[in-house]
Parts: structure tokens; sequence; C-alpha cells
């Protein structure tokens, strides 16, 4: 029986079989496919060209998947098989239709959830993603989650900024996941970058600084050294001017050299680079190194700090791209108060009347005049600022890459004027083996500067100074439409419209920085690098003023500069753990350094028929340049050792030391030493603190080490010769002729500097705190000294002197509130004391003359017993009869000399304060960044020559006008209109302290659940030097005219290019 029914099914089944017409259709139809291996949609074209059958689907089918056949002629059922079985596609066969359909596995379900933080508040943004694929999603404003697709055995991994990432893998039968994250407890654990290597941040026993690339690109700021402003406690940075493009001076806990570079050393991934080329979307981080433990590792480039810039590197993982955006819209932040025409004319006719001269303007012309011109309105405008940059990395296992470009274009706020800069960055990682990596960096930039004659020089000689002493009643035109002519009037002012329409002053700088590194690591423990880099920095500028501007023939000029550098790291480093407790690394190698510096010039070309060529037709200039050249070359080689050792997470040392030989230093003096030693005690380790629940980490640091300074130029301990006109055989010729400056037996500049710090964070890490007091001498200053005339030369270069700095720094951050509404609060505090203890036979050392023809004198000084840079002048003893300033006599002698000056201001701070806010809520962060600095004086020559006219009747303050000396007014704030005698005193020594809002900004993090490309989006508002709280009456406090690297001028404000307010808009966006 069972047989029967066995045989009647069979005959059924293939009845039906038989009966199938589509499936009789499939076996009857062939269809000829060479190729093994084709895409989908290539294999559907194929059978619908030599077939009837078409194909229907939808957008969920991956037309691009490769599938596998046999190859050759086949039935299309057999085809269809191949390709399908065993996949996520079913067919069907309707009529002459193959219907292709996604299907989702037995295996695979959708997991929703929850994510939380510690206080059960729901986590806004966070990623959550299937490990080891694409499949991932964002929480939602609840918190909440939804994954679809997810196989049987896959593990989620949730990740959010500020907290420890969170994994978990699906249990069979479970749809539902939730998640407490918490707060990211391994803050102290991440690993800084140090010089030569890197250590876990508990492990510092020096004084270091670590500052994130999402902090630096927190506001938009148009350098690095302005993105650090006020990040990082005894680290002032100040602007010499707000110029696109300008210098900003960087102090690490002040100033240390006379004549050498007191900026730190910059080092862009391992090397010392040029931080005008990084932009700082490409930034991963920044460490500040500021006692000498730390910064000892470089030795004799070391005394003013260092700063480790480490750009976004390759990394592991699918492919992911950043692109960053900003609009922003500049204008002038204050406008100064001076005179209008009608009040010009008046003015100009009380000053006729104090001289007992004639009246100017008649009652009739001063109200007949119709016309008054804002020269700053003309001069200055709304500026834009863009900023684009992409970023693209990922990589295997074996081979990780990035490459990077970013383009940033400032307009300048006075006309013409701006910067830009193109740059583009790669990495590249490859893992030749377990034991060989092979690395390389490589950073492109070319910038374009048109910069404006702006600060500086005597009165009117200066775009800034003409626009603000040209009168009212002038105008940028005559009638005819050609430029004003103002060089016939007493001062002789440009006409600011002119310069900046007629004269060109353009910088052009291509800058390459590329290294490359093999590590070995042939054993456990033991690296091996050798790492090489080149620098090339090439600049050209072009000057050109054209046939249109006033009594000019055409005036042109090129000036060309390269300089190349090469450095060779060469560094071993072995860490290793024994008997559980102890671990100790050891680093040590050479490394050496050469720098060559080419500059040419044409000199100045004068008399062109034509503006068409500009600079590039030098040759056809009636009057021929003086070319130029010059030529520098210096080299370093360094041997250098450091040892770490770790007792338990509880006791640490460190201990390292440097030599460095110079080629700039005479035969016995090429060598310099410069060891350092560091100890550090976690007492949060110790037992009798391990359970104190509300303690996450308690440090004591202590250390002691000595850095140094070149100082002077590659050829100052060599005799040299310069060029000279002398008469020989009654005709005048160049020779070669000695030197005028004496050169000797000169030592290092060397800095020792001992700190002690206190590392605290609490409730598990919530609240951090770090605090540190540093003391550090300089000695062996070096400095020209006075020869006597009998020795045949004018200067000689020697050691003279030693100063001292010394201060407290403190930085406090910490989450105030932690709930729904998070509130974030940063403060960090800085206090720097100098002081000149020792100069050549105690003779004061000056800064360099000012001249802005009010006022011509040195200000500057360097005095035993002073802080360094102080004011040095006259004080202001009120009025005599006829209103004119009186001076104190500070002798027994009757008549005002040079003897009678004193100190009379410092341009040293008392104390900086920075203050950091951010509040978020539901994806809406508000954030504010102020910032402060207290007690500083300035010595403003702006306001001297705004307020002193010295007989040319050019423009002045209203203030003055309208409070200045009469016989009724003897206590006026300023002297009679008619004084033409000034000397450098103490009436225009302001009181330089401020507070600004430096940065406002509103950000939302846009919800990026539903897209699939997004991953996360950030846009925002925000707001640049929106307000400013200063009694400084000029533009700008935070201003440094003459700042640099060795200048001795600190403090004055000379017509700086003033800063903008700014107002941006943007996006981040990652995909």
């Amino acid at each position: 029986m069972l047989k029967l029914k066995q045989i009647l099914c069979s005959i059924l089944v293939l009845g039906s079989l038989l009966s199938s017409p589509s499936l009789w259709a499939q076996k009857e139809t062939k269809v000829n496919i060479a190729a093994r291996q084709i895409s989908l949609k290539n294999l559907i074209q194929a059978v619908e060209k030599q077939t009837d059958y078409t194909f229907v689907f939808d957008n969920s089918i991956p037309l691009s998947r490769i599938v596998s056949l046999k190859g050759g002629s086949q039935y299309l059922s057999d085809v269809l098989k191949q390709a399908f079985d065993k996949s996520d596609i079913a067919y069907e066969i309707v009529g002459k239709q193959i219907v292709l359909q996604k299907v989702q596995t037995k295996t695979n379900r959708t997991i929703s959830g929850v994510v939380k933080d510690e206080q059960g508040e729901a986590v806004i943004g966070a990623s959550v993603l299937v490990k080891g694929t694409t499949n991932g999603t964002v929480t939602d404003f609840n918190g909440k989650f939804e994954l679809q697709n997810v196989p049987e055995s896959a593990t989620i991994d949730v990740t959010f900024i500020g907290y420890a990432p969170q994994s978990k893998k699906v249990v069979a039968g479970v749809r539902s996941m939730n998640f407490v994250l918490e707060e990211d407890t391994e803050t102290l654990d991440e690993v800084v970058v140090v010089g030569y290597g890197v250590q876990r941040k508990r492990d510092l026993s020096g004084s270091i600084a670590s500052v994130k690339g999402d902090i630096i690109t927190e506001y938009a700021n148009t350098s690095v050294a302005s993105a650090l402003q006020g990040r990082v406690s005894g680290v002032q940075i100040q602007q010499t001017n707000g110029q696109p493009g300008a210098g900003i001076q960087v102090r690490v806990r002040g100033s240390n050299s006379i004549r050498g570079d007191n900026e730190p050393l910059w080092i862009i991934n391992g090397f010392p680079g040029d931080i005008n080329m990084i932009n700082t979307a490409d930034i991963e981080s920044v460490e500040v190194m500021k006692d000498a433990s730390a910064t000892a590792i470089y030795g004799s480039r070391g005394a003013n700090g260092v700063i480790l810039i480490t750009t976004k590197q390759a990394k592991e993982g699918k492919i992911t791209v950043e692109y960053n955006a900003s609009f922003g819209v500049q204008s002038l932040a204050k406008e100064l108060e001076l005179l209008d025409a009608w009040e010009y004319m008046n003015y100009l006719n009380e000053k006729a009347a104090i001289n007992n001269q004639p009246t100017i303007y008649t009652d009739e012309e001063i109200k007949s005049t119709r016309h008054s011109t804002n020269w700053q309105r003309e001069l200055f405008r709304n500026a834009l600022v863009t900023d684009h940059s992409v970023n693209v990395s990922g990589g295997t296992e074996k081979v990780q890459g990035t490459l990077g470009a970013s383009y940033f274009d400032q307009q300048g706020i006075v006309k013409e004027s701006g910067y830009k800069r193109m740059s583009i960055r790669s990495s590249l990682n490859y893992h030749i083996s377990k034991y060989v990596t092979v690395s390389s960096n490589l950073i492109f930039s070319r910038s374009n500067h048109n910069q404006m004659n702006s600060q500086g020089g005597s009165r009117g000689t200066s775009v800034i100074g003409s626009t603000l002493i040209l009168p009212p009643t002038a105008t940028p035109h005559y009638d005819d439409g050609t430029w004003n002519d103002f060089q016939t009037q007493p001062i002789a002012p440009v006409n600011p419209l002119a310069y900046v329409k007629e004269v060109d002053n353009k910088w052009y700088a291509n800058r390459i920085m590329a290294n490359a590194s093999l590590t070995i690591k042939p054993i456990d423990g033991l690296s091996i690098q050798l790492s090489a880099n080149v620098n090339n920095n090439q600049n050209r500028k072009d000057y050109y003023k054209s046939l249109q501007y006033p009594n000019s023939q055409g005036a042109a000029s090129i000036t060309f500069g390269e300089t190349v550098g090469i450095t060779s790291n060469n560094i071993i480093t072995y860490n290793k753990s024994f008997l559980k407790k102890h671990h100790l690394s050891v680093m040590g190698g050479f490394t050496y350094e050469q720098s060559t510096s080419k500059t040419a010039g044409t000199g100045t070309a004068e008399g062109f028929l034509s503006d068409v060529t500009e600079t590039y037709d030098m040759d056809a200039a009636t009057v021929k340049g003086l070319p130029t050249s010059s030529y520098s070359d210096w080299r370093l080689f360094s041997f250098l050792g450091r040892v770490n050792y770790n007792y338990a997470d509880r006791y640490l040392l460190t201990a390292s030391l440097r030599a460095d030989g110079s080629s700039r230093y005479s035969k016995g003096n090429k060598w310099g030493y410069f060891p350092s030693a560091a100890a550090a005690w976690r007492l949060s380790q110790e037992s009798f603190l391990r359970d104190v629940e509300w303690l996450s980490d308690l440090k004591f640091r202590l250390s002691y080490g000595v850095t140094g300074s070149t100082a002077i130029s590659p050829y100052s301990t060599q005799n040299t010769l310069r060029t000279e006109n002398v008469v020989f055989d009654k005709n005048t010729t160049v020779a070669y002729v000695p030197s005028d400056t004496y050169t000797g037996d000169l030592k290092w500049e060397t800095t020792s500097q001992f700190n002690v710090g206190v590392d605290l964070s609490l409730f598990n890490n919530r609240l951090r705190m770090t605090a540190d007091y540093y003391r550090k001498k300089t000695t062996d200053l070096l400095n020209n000294v006075e020869m006597p005339r009998s020795s045949g030369y004018t200067t000689a270069l020697r050691n003279i002197g030693s100063i001292r700095n010394s201060g407290f720094e403190l930085q406090l951050d910490g989450r105030i509130i932690d709930r729904a509404v998070k509130w974030d609060l940063g403060v960090n505090f800085s206090l720097n004391r100098s002081k000149v203890l020792v100069l050549s036979e105690d003779k004061d050392i000056f800064g360099g003359e000012l001249d802005n023809t009010i006022l011509k004198d040195q200000l500057n000084l360097m005095r035993v017993g002073e802080p360094m840079y102080v004011f040095y002048g006259y004080v202001e003893d009120g009025y005599d009869e006829n209103g004119h300033i009186v001076y104190k006599n500070m002798d027994d002698d009757p008549a005002i000399t040079a003897a009678d000056k004193t100190i009379i201001g410092d341009p040293n701070p008392d104390f900086l304060v920075n203050l950091t806010t951010a509040v978020s809520y539901k994806g809406f962060t508000l954030s504010a960044f102020f910032q402060s600095s207290i007690g500083n004086d300035i010595y403003s020559l702006s306001m001297a020559a705004q307020a002193y006219d010295y007989g040319y009747n050019g423009n002045t303050l209203r203030e003055v006008y309208y409070n200045h000396w009469t016989p009724e007014n003897p206590t006026a704030k300023y002297p009679n209109l008619d004084q033409t005698s000034y000397k450098m005193s103490d009436r225009f020594v302001y009181d330089g302290s401020f507070v600004r809002l430096k940065n406002l900004e509103l950000a939302y993090d846009v919800p990026c659940a539903r897209s699939k490309f997004i991953k996360r989006a950030r846009v925002y508002v925000s707001a640049q030097n929106l307000f400013t709280i200063t009694s400084y009456p000029f533009w700008d406090p935070d201003i440094n005219a003459n700042g640099g690297g060795s200048s001795m001028i600190q403090g004055v404000d000379s017509y700086c290019y003033p800063s903008a307010r700014t107002y941006t808009i943007g996006c981040r966006l990652t995909f």
C-alpha cells in the first residue's frame, strides 16, 4: 500500500512539473554568458538581450553585487540558481517576467533600545553600530534607537563623546537592548605626545597641558595660535596687529632672552615646523610642554617651552569623511570719535586765535559746508571670511591612510587687504609585517597675503595713521577723478584710499613638510624608529606702486627667499613591565638638523611707461634697483636619552639628558648639556586614600631641569666682513672691511627651572584641577656692549647678565550640572613675575627708538631689580600759566634733562584669567569664551599722535577738542592747543586691562538616525570679539605693535591695524 502511494505521488509531481509552461520554457531557453564573475546589472542585461524574459525588482536589489557562474552556454534555470541560490535574493518566474525580491534571513532581526547615562538621562546623538559593519544609527532626543537586519551573533557598539564606549553581544531571542553609559574615567589614562614618544597622561611627572582637536575647532579661528589663546594656563598669546595673516606673539612662562627668539619651539608630527601651514581642522591634538622636565629633551631650543602638534593620522576602520565649512562677516569693532568738518574748522580757528594768527574759516564758510569726510568709513569695510576643509580617512589592518584639503580666505577690514591659504595633507601607515611599519606624512600649503602699510612709522606715513589725521574737509579725489595728493601738506600724509588701490604689497609663500619613518619592533617592548623630514619654505614679495598714485612714476621690487631644513631622528625605545608593579621605559637616540637660507632681491626700480607689466618687466624701468642677496647655514647634532620608572602607578620617576652640538658657537663652546629630573607621587593610590570614593586622583609633581637658547645668528662667533665704499687711488670703490662688531668666546644662554605641581580629580573625574608653581633663571644672557674706540670696534657681543621668571598657574575644569541639562565650566589663571638680576656693569639696556614725529625717544628698558621691558620716561606735573605741560624734576638740576626720567609703566600683566562655559540641552549647546588680562600697561603712540597736533593741523579726537586747557578750564585733561613741545611721558601710559567676550556660539547637533550617509552633523552660529570691557581709549588693548621673537619693544600701540568683530555661520559633517 505504501509503495502504491509513493508511485501515485511521483506521477502527480511529475505531471505538475511537466504541465508548468514557465519551467519548461526555462529548461528549453539557453543563454551564453562567458564571464564567470559578473555583476547583477550585467547579468540582467545579458539575459534580457538573449531571451524574451524581463526582470522586475526594486531599489533594494544590489545591482553592483558580483555573482559567480560556471560560464558558457547554459539553461536559464541553471543560471538563475547559480546566481541567487544561497543568497538573500529570491526569484520567481511569472509569465515572461523574472521577479527579484530581497528577503530577510531568519537569523536577522530588528533590535531597539534606549541609551542613558548614569543619572538616567537620555543620551542624544550616541552612535549605535553593529560591530564590523556599516549598519548603524544614532539615538534620538529620547535616547532611543532601532537597528534592522542584526545577525544573531552580532555585537552592538555604543559610543558617545565624554563617555566610555560600551559593547554588548546579541542574545538569541532578544529584540530589545538598553545601554547605560558611564562617564569616561580613562581621561587620565589617555596617551599624550611627549618629546620623541608618547606617554600615558596619568604617568606624567612634568607640566604638560593637552588640548584635543575638537577643542581647537570649537570656535572659528584664523590660526592655530589664536585657537590656543586662553586655553592653557601659563601661556600668553597676543596679536601684533589685526591684519589677516599677521604674526602672533606666544610666551610660555614669560620671556627669557634679550636677543634670542622668545617664541616656543613648534613641533609638527615630531619635527620642527611652521604653524602657518596648518589648518585648525587638521589637528588631532596639541601638547604644551612648560617645565624643564618636559622640555629639556629638546635641549638648546627648549627654554621658551615646546608646543607639539599632531595632525589627524591614518586609522584602521571604514572610510570616514569629515567636512567643515564656515562663512563669516567681519567689521570694525569700534569707530574712534574724531572731529567732523564743522568741528574741525572751529578747531583750526581756535588754534589760530591762540597763536594770534588770522582766522582760517569764516562763519559763512563753516555754515555753507555741506560735506564731511569720515575717513574711517572710507578705509574700512565689511569683509568676508570663509573656511572649508575636508578629511578622508580609513584603512585595513595592514594599510591605513588619510587625505585632507583646506581652503581659507580672509578679506581684511581695510580695503584691498587679505590673506588666502590652501593646504593639502596626507598620511599613510603600511604594516609590512607585525614587526615592521612604514609611515609618512606630507603637508603642502600655499598662501597669498596682500599686506597694508598699516602701522608704526611717523605720523601720517601709514595707511592707518593718515586715515585718522586727514582733515574731514578733504576728499579722496579731485574734481577730475584723480587721487587727491596730500604730500604738499606740512605733515605729508599718504592718501589712504590711493595707497590701498594703487600700491600692491603682495607676499606669496609655498611651504612643504614631508617626513617618513621606518619602525621596527624585533621583540616585545623594543621599538627602533628611523625617521627623516624635509622642510622647504619659499616666499616671494612683489611690491608695485602704479602710475596712478599721486606723483608716482611707477616703482617696483621683487624679493625672493628660500629656507630648506633637513632633520633626522633616530630613536630606540624599550618598555618593560616586571614583577607586576614595576614598569620601565628607556629611550635613547641621536638627531641631526640642518637649515640653509637664501634671499635675493631686485632692489626698487622706478620709472615705468605703463602699469601693464607691474613687476614682470623690471628691465623697463628708467632707474634700476640695486640687487641684494644673502646666505646663511647652521647645523645641530644631538644625543638624547630619557628614563621613566613607574612603581605600582604610585611612584613615578623621570630623568633625561640631551647634548647639543651647534655650528653657531666657536670651538670650546660648541656643546651644551641639558639634564632634567622629575618625580611624582600619586597619593590616591596609597592605602589610606584608596577607598575614598570621591577622590578620583591626587598626584604631586616635582621637577628640575636645564634648557638653553642659542640666541645668536649663525656667524656671530666668527670674524665677518662687510662692504663699504672706500677711496683708492683717488677713486671710490667697493671693498670688504672688517665688521665693527667684535666677536668673542660666547657661551650658551642657559635656563634652569624648578617646578612643583599637583593634579587633583574628584567625583569620578567630574571636577579636575591642575596647579603649578615654577621658578626659572636664565644666565649668560647675550647682548651687544659698547667697546672703546681705541679697540677699532663699536660693539662686542657678550654674555652680560641674568633674569628670573617665577609664577603660579591654575587650571580648573568641571561639569557643574550633569542631567538633561549639562553645564561645563573651565577656568585658568596665570601669574608671572620677571626680574632682571644681573647686567654688565649694571648698565641699563634700552629697546629700539620709537618715532612718530610727535615723540621720538627710547621707551622700553631693562634695569637690574626691575621687571623686563618696563616703560621709561618723564612724569607730568600739571600745566604752567599758559596751559603747557610741566614735567617733574627728579634731581637737583633745575633744567629738565634725561636724568629726570624714571620708570613710568610696566607692560607685563599682573595675571591672566580665562573662562570657558558651555550649556547643552537636547542637541543644543550654548558656549562662551571670556579672555582677560589684568594689570598690564600700554604706551599708546596712537593716542599721542591723535592728541598732539604739533602744528600740522591734522584731525584730532573729539575728547581733545572739548577738554583742552583754557583759562576757564585750567584742570583740563589735555594741554593748550598751541603746545608744540612734547616728551615721552606718563600721559600716554594707559591701563591695558581688559575682559573680552572672545567667542560666543550656539550650536545644534542634528539627529542623523534616518540618514544612511550622514553620521554626525553640527550647525552653528558664532560671534568673535563681541565686546570688550576696558578703559583703554583706542581701538584694541590686546595689541602689541612691535611684538615679536626677540623684540625688546613691548606693550606699544602704534597705529595698529585694528581687530575685527566677526559673525560666523558654519557646519561640521561626518559621513
